[in-house]
Order: structure tokens, then C-alpha cells, then sequence
């Protein structure tokens, strides 16, 4: 498991995104605060994937606490990372905060079309 320290700011409280990667299961468990500053993290763990045979590609967001735009542009990017591999990618267990910047965006319809 690698826990990441990101600060916002000299003032702010240091936000923390842990990432553990599952290579067997190929699936990627998030849990804090999927942001700018640490949301690069996300799609340097889904590239660790890239020489798995895993068809498919998880992403466990349910310990996600916070999520801003730039966690967003990163599961978008981690979603292209996957169809440039000639994968697909799920996210499964998405937490509120997650699953409606995914809805609002239309990420989640173009996951829903690559995998039909």
C-alpha cells in the first residue's frame, strides 16, 4: 500500500490519497482525498496494469472522501489509459462525492459505451 501526503497549501491540513494495487485482480483501491495535487497517483498505479492480461481494469472508489475536478480529469484519463491498452474500465463502489462528478461529466456513459 502507498499512502501519499499532498498540501494544498502552506496553511492546509496535508490531504491524503492511499492507493493499494491488486495486480491479480488488476484493480486499483483509492481511499481519501482524490484531488489535484494527488490525483497523478491514480494513473501511475493503473499503468503498473499495463502488463497484466487483465482485460479489465477496477477502480474501488469507495473510501474516496473528496473529489475535485482534477480527480475527475484523472479517471477520465485513467478510463483513456485503459481503451489505449485495449482494456476496459470499471469503477465499482464509487462514493457520493465520486459517483455524481462521474454523472454530471458523462464519464460514466462513456465507460457504460466501451464496455458494450
Amino acid at each position: 500500500m502507498l499512502a501519499l501526503s499532498d498540501t494544498r497549501s502552506p496553511l492546509a491540513e496535508p490531504a491524503l490519497l492511499s492507493v493499494q494495487v491488486r495486480r491479480t485482480r488488476a484493480t486499483v483501491v483509492l481511499s481519501g482525498e482524490l484531488d489535484r495535487d494527488s490525483a497523478h497517483h491514480l494513473v501511475d498505479a493503473l499503468a503498473s496494469l499495463t502488463g497484466t492480461d487483465q482485460p479489465c481494469w477496477v477502480v474501488d472508489a469507495a473510501a474516496v472522501t473528496w473529489c475535485d475536478a482534477g480527480g475527475l480529469r484523472a479517471l477520465a484519463a485513467a478510463h483513456a489509459l485503459a481503451l489505449t491498452h485495449g482494456r476496459r474500465l470499471r469503477l465499482v463502489n464509487a462514493s457520493r462525492c465520486v459517483e455524481r462528478l462521474v454523472r454530471l461529466s458523462g464519464l460514466d456513459l462513456r465507460m457504460a459505451e466501451a464496455r458494450a
